[in-house]
């Protein structure tokens, strides 16, 4: 297991995650149909990447997309912008566990995804490092 610093330890206690309803999916596109209705869309000088609910792909127009469906885990920090090591000691258990993740930020939340078969596995990895689990809103 990965060592944590007591500092860390206290703020992810503080913490908590909920799993989110629902498969999501990585698509390549080369326009944005419907952003609003994405939960991520990102665009750099190679692709524009889009992040949706398994639900929504019909609503992308033409797009390349992984296999896998993905589960959100959604973190909310208890010391956001101000908790050195979070997101690399989140990553490192998982490395550790050799379950592969995704994890992006947004202003208020961190966005772990796990393949769905490693749902379970995911959310017991969260609560042994101290994270409380708190129900997802509908």
């Amino acid at each position: 297991m990965i060592k944590i610093s007591e500092e860390l330890k206290a703020v992810i206690q503080s913490s908590w995650f909920t799993v989110e309803k629902g498969f999501y999916v990585y698509t390549k596109v080369s326009v944005v149909r419907n952003p609003e209705k994405h939960l991520i869309v990102t665009r750099d000088h190679d692709e524009i990447t889009v992040v949706t609910e398994s639900s929504n792909l019909p609503k992308l127009g033409p797009y390349e997309r992984n296999p896998d469906n993905w589960v959100l885990l959604n973190i909310k920090c208890g010391n956001p912008f101000y908790c050195k090591g979070f997101l690399a000691a989140i990553a490192s258990v998982f490395a550790s566990e050799e379950i592969d993740i995704t994890l992006t930020s947004t202003y208020t939340n961190d966005y772990l995804m796990v393949q769905e078969q490693n749902k379970e596995q995911a959310i017991s990895v969260l609560i042994g490092i101290g994270f409380k689990q708190k129900k997802a809103r509908i």
